[in-house]
């Protein structure tokens, strides 16, 4: 807007400065030519230029000042400013006429659930705008003008002001970082109230403490591993001559320690890379069947062996589930894995023989556990794959054991 200005009025002083050229220099020429008197022609010039000058800034003026007023007047209004009122010289002018209808658009009288609405909102800190049943802009206060940085006029639509929606969540370009957009339907759905609040800090603290937790549990796990392996090689080191036993069960010790490590830092990669779900019909049956022989596992299936999902991520969740129904178990681990259909949902249900979730409101948290030799990411890995799916993972805890309920759809991902 501003660089339009500016050519336009660029443009505008090109304009008059070709005139004023015009007009002066083939005056001048012709008086001295007539006359053949310098200080003659000089003084007319000066004259004439004068008198030009004049007649351009007035041209100049009458042409922008105009414009300017308009444009001043409908940015305090935008404002919400309320004493201000536009005045011309001239009142039949094409300027004072569109000035009035103007004027007229933002002085005309609001229903009283508007002047409820400006009452209770005007000075709401945080950006707020309310649109009618016909998605028109109807009231918004200075922060959300102040925000949006866009040109606001109470009738435009919810697409003109930059708003849209996506699966009934409101979003707007400039209100994407850091801000959250809530979309409230007010007086039976007749008016829809658009609110943004800056979260910006708690983001910034939800980041701060998911690194410093992070940091708690690699430490945590890296000390365990490594401080019994470097107490072991002091010993090995101190030792005047190697015992070939005790050698090599420290260093059978040592590769214990390293490959436990290894596969905590494989689980947390692939927790936190976990790819899209590409889903296929494939036999459920003979893969858990597979997995639960591999973990040790008993299994019992009931239903229909025929599946369809992403059949790696699948395997991947079955084998976190095996394995911690093998390590929960005293005795043999048991397994009964039912499949079945239920509306136009796949369910999951696998039940052990185990003493069930020791906190089951935690488990699905990453990096939490309640046994010794746990890091916390088998649940969370399967939820996050159920999740891949658009689907839902329910824990329960029954009379035979802990209990795993998963819901994903027959046909889409």
């Amino acid at each position: 807007m501003n660089h339009f200005k500016m050519s336009h009025k660029a443009k505008m002083i090109a304009i008059l400065s070709a005139i004023f050229a015009a007009i002066l220099i083939p005056t001048a020429a012709l008086v001295y030519q007539l006359s053949q008197d310098t200080l003659l022609t000089v003084t007319l010039g000066v004259c004439l230029s004068y008198a030009l000058i004049v007649c351009t800034y007035r041209l100049f003026h009458s042409h922008f000042s105009p414009v300017a007023q308009l444009q001043a007047y409908i940015d305090a209004k935008q404002q919400g400013q309320s004493n201000l009122s536009l005045g011309y010289s001239d009142p039949s002018s094409p300027w004072a006429i569109l000035g009035a209808q103007i004027e007229t658009l933002f002085t005309t009288q609001q229903p009283q659930s508007e002047h409820l609405i400006d009452g209770l909102f005007q000075h709401w800190p945080h950006p707020i705008a309310v649109f009618n049943e016909q998605s028109q802009l109807i009231f918004f206060n200075h922060p959300m003008y102040a925000q949006l940085k866009t040109p606001l006029l109470r009738g435009m639509t919810f697409t003109e002001c930059g708003f849209s929606l996506d699966n009934n969540q409101c979003s707007h370009a400039k209100l994407n970082q850091d801000w959250q957009i809530q979309r409230i339907a007010l007086s039976d759905a007749k008016q829809t109230l658009i609110t943004a609040s800056y979260i910006g800090h708690q983001l910034q603290d939800a980041k701060r403490q998911s690194q410093a937790d992070l940091i708690r549990i690699l430490s945590h796990e890296l000390n365990n591993s490594l401080t019994p392996m470097a107490s072991m090689t002091d010993t090995l080191m101190a030792a005047d001559e190697l015992d070939e036993i005790q050698t090599r069960q420290v260093l059978t010790r040592i590769k214990s320690r390293s490959e436990s490590l290894l596969l905590f830092i494989k689980a947390y990669s692939e927790l936190s890379r976990l790819p899209s779900a590409k889903p296929q019909t494939f036999d459920l049956k003979a893969l858990a069947i597979l997995n639960a022989k591999e973990q040790s596992v008993q299994l019992n299936f009931a239903g229909s062996p025929s599946f369809f999902a992403d059949k790696l991520l699948i395997e991947q969740l079955l084998i976190n589930v095996f394995k911690n129904s093998y390590e929960a178990c005293a005795e043999q681990a048991c397994i009964t894995l039912r499949c079945f259909a239920q509306s136009d949902m796949q369910i999951l249900q696998l039940t052990d023989n185990g003493p069930g979730f020791a906190n089951i409101d935690n488990a699905l948290q990453p990096l939490y556990t309640t046994k010794k030799q746990g890091n916390g990411l088998g649940l969370a890995l399967c939820n996050d794959i159920v999740q891949k799916h658009n689907g839902q993972l329910q824990l329960a805890n029954t009379a035979d054991g802990a209990q795993i309920t998963i819901k994903l759809p027959q046909n889409s991902c």
